[in-house]
């Protein structure tokens, strides 16, 4: 396939990181960011806007946003990806507001901390459209292998998987791993000298999360459907084996 202009907005440490990824494989990125006054302009809106990619690279509580300000600009055969780390609402979101233009939900589970000079064999789930009112599910299939292509020269493992499978998976394996980074960070858990492999292991996950954002932690929470449950339930197990211990402790003591 050849390399055509992508336009990216959102220039975060994904955004911009995603940017250099696809630069490596000889494709020309535009950045497009309100929050940045250079990259900020008209101009360079629209020239993102009218690249025959466009990718939403924002954090998901300012999807609907990024949609409402620059959807109108898009036009077919413009093919507009997600790179969110939650699906369900992010997919219905692109439905809604463009049903003009052909899209694709992405979510690239990798990024600059796990994979920061190549994406290759990373993983990246892949959730496709159809039947979308006022557009042929055709342009959705169509758009799904666009993407497809273009991931494959970037050398990922593409997963297929519907929003509600994505989500259902991402509650008890990304979110869970971030909840118990998050909470080891909190109660000041460190590296010790007399550290086992596991709790190595354990730190380099602290490490990980503690460099993404408290936006992207909440947010992949308050938007995943899912995760509510998977928490209650992980809590609950927990406060099982505090309760056990604490029996076995009585008996001890």
């Amino acid at each position: 396939m050849d390399t055509p202009d992508i336009g990216v907005i959102g220039s975060g440490r994904f955004g911009a990181y995603f940017a250099a990824q696809l630069e490596r494989i000889g494709h020309r990125v535009y950045l497009y960011d309100p929050a940045i006054p250079a990259i900020a302009t008209d101009a360079v809106r629209a020239r993102v806007c009218g690249s025959p990619l466009v990718i939403y690279a924002v954090p998901i509580r300012h999807l609907e946003a990024a949609l409402r300000d620059t959807g109108p600009l898009l036009a077919a055969p413009t093919v507009a990806m997600d790179v969110c780390s939650v699906k369900l609402i992010p997919c219905a979101l692109l439905a809604q507001h463009l049903p003009h233009v052909a899209v694709v939900g992405t979510h690239p589970v990798f990024g600059p901390d796990s994979a920061p000079v190549s994406c290759a064999s990373q993983r990246l789930a892949l959730c496709t459209f159809s039947g979308r009112p006022g557009i042929a599910g055709t342009a959705d299939a169509a758009a799904a292998t666009f993407v497809r292509q273009l991931l494959s020269r970037l050398g990922v493992s593409i997963i297929d998987c519907t929003p509600e499978e994505h989500d259902r998976q991402m509650a008890r394996s990304q979110f869970i791993t971030h909840f118990i980074g998050r909470g080891a960070a909190q109660c000041g858990i460190e590296r010790v000298a007399l550290s086992t492999k596991t709790h190595d292991a354990l730190m380099d996950i602290v490490d990980i999360v503690t460099q993404d954002s408290w936006i992207l932690f909440e947010d992949m929470a308050a938007f995943n459907p899912m995760v509510r449950a998977a928490r209650a339930e992980f809590l609950a197990a927990l406060d099982g084996i505090d309760a056990q211990l604490a029996e076995r402790e009585s008996t001890v003591i």
